[in-house]
């Protein structure tokens, strides 16, 4: 019996299964690039999803999209509670192996179509599949809101939010598999930690982060099971909130989340490789926030509607690229009708300018002679904004 254990051995280690995470078998190759799943507002177009693989390749019919539920006042606790059945044997991976999923929405009473905002913005490599979602309001933000979705993959426009554990593995249906305890629903006899038996354990696990929120209801501590878990405000609800075990747990000290993705082609479970935030502004211009966001390179980032469908830049790129365009010269301020912008070798693809209320009053796409033409503002504070491929940076000019 030696001899076959030994080739089984070596087939394992040669599909780079060989490893485990927290008693799930663990491979290379397919990757989380992009969630919106908890977006500002209810419209069920506002989601995005966005999974990175090989280039051009078919997608396997057993690649799974999952959340695992770990909020503790939900009656699915430690349970697998949606699942997107992300191939059918036709589908690939785009020619940057990105493939997103975007959802729109027809109101089955009026005929009223809400298109998604972020198709027209995908970068023409990726590919993207269209959910076509009907139902009785688009921002009723529930599933009881949506009658048909086509394709029927599991997806209807609103996945499960904090707190939950995404994973994306390969293996048979997930359909309410429990990974903590024998059955959903009883509290605290779940220990927070993926169980050594169950349909789990001939999963195939590609990729997984989670968020847990600070709602902590019913006594129940918040729990998360993925290999990367962050923490809303950890230093003050630690107590409340569980990881599995092996899991690397990060406190994220602001408000809860509206965007989770991984940093360039990164593929391990530090804030080197993921970065998180809460958002502003409305789909498809989100903005991360000033204090909000991890790592500290994407604080008031403004770049993402630059890169859906697309690999997102990494702390490095920004930190750099950023420092760059804080080195530019913006003369004269005050200014009378133009203002002349200086100072970088970098390409300036575009300048705004909003008043401090937030309404921008002026874009434009091209320069003359470096400057921008202010003539017609009135007189008073501005903020211009100066974008350059998926960094930004504002600064505040008066107009006299």
């Amino acid at each position: 019996m030696k001899q076959p254990l030994l080739f089984a051995l070596l087939l394992v280690t040669a599909m780079g299964f060989a490893q485990t995470f927290s008693n799930i078998p663990t491979g290379t190759g397919y990757y989380i690039n992009k969630l919106i799943v908890s977006p500002n507002g209810s419209d069920l177009t506002k989601e995005l999803i966005e999974v990175r693989g090989p280039a051009n390749q078919v997608i396997p019919d057993d690649l799974w999209l999952l959340v695992i539920d770990g909020d503790g006042n939900a009656s699915n606790y430690g349970k697998v509670t949606q699942e997107i059945q992300l191939g059918d044997g036709t589908r690939t991976f785009g020619a940057n192996g990105i493939f997103a999923i975007v959802c729109n929405y027809t109101d089955e009473n009026t005929n009223e179509v809400t298109m998604n905002p972020y198709s027209a913005l995908m970068d023409p490599d990726a590919t993207v599949l269209t959910i076509e979602l009907t139902g009785n309001n688009v921002t009723g933000g529930s599933s009881s809101n949506v009658s048909s979705q086509t394709p029927d993959i599991g997806y209807n426009g609103n996945f499960a939010d904090a707190s939950g554990s995404y994973m994306l593995i390969r293996g048979t249906d997930p359909d309410g598999v429990a990974v903590d305890g024998p059955e959903s629903g009883e509290g605290l006899a779940f220990d927070g930690n993926i169980d050594a038996t169950g349909d789990h354990t001939s999963w195939i696990l590609y990729d997984s982060v989670a968020y847990l929120d600070d709602d902590v209801e019913n006594g129940l501590p918040e729990r998360g099971y993925a290999q990367v878990v962050f923490a809303q405000d950890m230093a003050v609800n630690g107590a409340d909130q569980t990881a599995t075990a092996g899991a690397t747990v990060i406190d994220f000290p602001g408000s809860d989340p509206h965007i989770i993705m991984r940093q360039g082609t990164n593929t391990g479970y530090t804030t080197s490789d993921w970065a998180i935030g809460d958002t502003s502004g409305s789909a498809p211009d989100w903005e991360l926030d000033d204090e909000d966001a991890l790592p500290a390179a994407f604080l008031g980032w403004a770049g993402i509607n630059t890169v859906y469908g697309a690999l997102n830049p990494t702390a490095e790129t920004l930190s750099t690229e950023q420092f760059n365009l804080n080195t530019l010269s913006v003369y004269p301020n005050p200014a009378d009708d133009h203002i002349t912008i200086k100072g970088t070798d970098q390409t300036i693809d575009s300048v705004e300018i909003f008043s401090i209320l937030g309404k921008r009053v002026l874009k434009t796409t091209s320069l003359m002679n470096d400057a921008v033409d202010v003539s017609e503002l009135t007189s008073g504070v501005y903020l211009l904004k100066i974008n350059s491929g998926v960094n930004s940076v504002t600064k505040r000019i008066i107009i006299e």
